[in-house]
This record gives C-alpha cells, sequence and structure tokens, in this order.
C-alpha cells in the first residue's frame, strides 16, 4: 500500500475521520476520548454486529486485531492491503514477533497505543491523539478527529547551538560535524537514537541541537520532549532523514526527484519499506551508484564533503530557520 488512506467510522452518535500518511500510525487519547469505542465499532462492523446507521467509508478494508499473539500474527500474514487497527490492550502488541509480522507486512496499521513501541520504526509526524471537537446528545454525533501530537513546523526563531547531537557517528555525523566547523560549534554522537534523550539530560548546561531521523524516531520522541522540558535552551530536528536532506539539497540530481520529494508517499510502498528513511537511504543508494557520489551509510563518500555540498547542505538547514 502507498499514498493516504482516509478511514471514516461513523454511527448515530459518533463519528471518526482519520487520515494515514503512512504505514503505522499511533493513535493516543485521554481516558473517555473514544479510542477503546473506535476499536469496538469497527470491532463490531466487521462481524456484523452493529445496527443501523454505523457505517466505515475507506477504500481498504479494515480489520481489527484481537486475541492470542499466535492467532493475531497468523490472520496478519493472510491480509493484504489491509487498514489493520490494534489496541493497547492487546499485549501481542508490544512482542517482537508481532512487530517483524508488521514490518513484513504490506497493510497500513493504526495502534491505539499510550506506549512508545520500540521495535518499529515510526514516523514523529504520525503520533495523534483523539480530541473531542463536539458533543450532541440524542442522535447528533461526536465528532473525533486526529491533532499531531508533535506536528510539523519549522522553528519560530533561530538558535545558537553550543554543541550538535547526532544519533550515530555514521555519514550524517561526518556532514554535521562538517557543518559544525564551519559555524564553530562541536558536533558530537549519542551513540543511538535510544540514547539522544539521556545525552541531553546529561548535558542541560549545553545548548543542544539534536538531530535525528524523524522517520523512524517517533517511538523515542516522548522521551526526548521530557528532557528538553527541563533543558530549555536545547532543540530538536527531526527531518525524515539525513538521505532525505541530501537529496533535499540539490547535490544530486536525476529526472522525476522533485516530483518524489514533493510527494514521497505517493511512491513510498509500505510492503517494500518499513519505514520513510529505508526509502530515501535506498533512492539515495540507487541514484548515486556507479558514480562519484556513490553512497554509503556507514562512511560518508568524500565527494559530498566538498566546499559547494557543504554549502548546500547549509543553505537547507538555513532555509528551515535552525541558525543564522
Amino acid at each position: 500500500m502507498k499514498g493516504n488512506i482516509r478511514v471514516v467510522v461513523s454511527t448515530k452518535k459518533l463519528r471518526y475521520e482519520l487520515n494515514l500518511r503512512r504505514n503505522i500510525t499511533i493513535l493516543q487519547g485521554d481516558s473517555a476520548s473514544g479510542k477503546t469505542t473506535l476499536i469496538q465499532i469497527i470491532s463490531d462492523y466487521q462481524s456484523g454486529r452493529t445496527g443501523p446507521g454505523t457505517e466505515i467509508v475507506c477504500d481498504r478494508k479494515c480489520i481489527v486485531l484481537a486475541g492470542d499473539a499466535e492467532s493475531a500474527i497468523m490472520r496478519l500474514k493472510t491480509l493484504t492491503e489491509a487498514v489493520v487497527f490494534v489496541d493497547e490492550q492487546e499485549r501481542f502488541l508490544y512482542s517482537k514477533a508481532f512487530s517483524e509480522a508488521v514490518l513484513a507486512s504490506g497493510c497500513y496499521f493504526v495502534f491505539v497505543t499510550r506506549d512508545g513501541l520500540n521495535m518499529l520504526p515510526y514516523s514523529v509526524n504520525e503520533i495523534y491523539y483523539l480530541k473531542n471537537s463536539g458533543y450532541y446528545q440524542n442522535t447528533r454525533q461526536v465528532y473525533n478527529s486526529m491533532y499531531q501530537v508533535y506536528p510539523e513546523a519549522e522553528m519560530n526563531k533561530k538558535i545558537e547551538p553550543s554543541l550538535i547531537l547526532t544519533e550515530d557517528s555514521n555519514a550524517g555525523y561526518e556532514m554535521y560535524e562538517a557543518i559544525g566547523q564551519d559555524i564553530k560549534v562541536p558536533c558530537d554522537s549519542a551513540g543511538g537514537k535510544s540514547n539522544i534523550a539521556k545525552y541531553i539530560l546529561a548535558n542541560k548546561e549545553e545548548q543542544i541541537l539534536a538531530i535525528v531521523d524523524g522517520a523512524a524516531f517517533g517511538a523515542d520522541m516522548q522521551s526526548v520532549m521530557h528532557v528538553l522540558e527541563m533543558s530549555k535552551g536545547s532543540y530538536v530536528w527531526t527531518p525524515e532523514s539525513f538521505e532525505y536532506l541530501v537529496l533535499q539539497s540539490g547535490i544530486v540530481q536525476a529526472e522525476g526527484l522533485s516530483e518524489i520529494m514533493e510527494n514521497p508517499g505517493d511512491f513510498i510502498e509500505s510492503s517494500e519499506y518499513s519505514s520513510w528513511e529505508r526509502f530515501f537511504t535506498c533512492l539515495l543508494d540507487n541514484l548515486t551508484r556507479n558514480t562519484i557520489y556513490a553512497y554509503s551509510k556507514k562512511k560518508l563518500n568524500p565527494n559530498y564533503l566538498t566546499r559547494g555540498n557543504i554549502d548546500k547542505m547549509e543553505k537547507l538547514m538555513h532555509a528551515t530557520g535552525l541558525f543564522d
């Protein structure tokens, strides 16, 4: 599956509207926000237990997985191009076996959970909470919509970091280190995305600009946002991935690239790519293979570190309002 999938679930009194942009969407919400009710309506609908007035509008089949892990995984393996809902009360949601089945699937998933799913790569921009936007008695509808928890937005002020922090010490680190040398700001690696929050917390005196691969950082975002509240001078920047920025920068030129970058979801098949980060890595690898810009994630090709290419990456960062 690829592209946006719209799901409308309604009864005589309730209406939910979801716009799914990627293979994994996380749905949060306070008690009584309607999360469990949404799952129950879909479950009842698929088993024929709903009465008149209940409707699900979606161009894909909507399925609720429940029960024991083995049966849920077996059922998932039989599904193709479905929208699969799982509630947080299902313990298999947090298992390694289920996560592996999700990554091998071509379906879209909506996970209703307030906890991070650390074994799954999902975007910081696909974490939503249900917000009740109105209540009407009798047969009128309660409209429930999704609101992003960590919305995509440009920073509203430029920052002056004393340190640039990256997830690891691979290709992205080498580029950010070169940029840091230009602006006289040191660069360091957290040694893995799960260490970003701990690093910021341990260095609260620093004004840290943490740069992470937003396309796969969803499970770690809550802990990072928590420590940022205690470190008022630090920030986290969540571009899709380093490879995404390279493709956006103009370093690599290719026919049709601008169209892909404008609407990547229309080109990313969920059965092939578990996250957008993997898609952009594969795309950059394919476009540069057997060229002077042949890309390796582990070690950055020196041709990316020319003066002109560093300038292109800096210009892209300036355009986001990160710093002067």
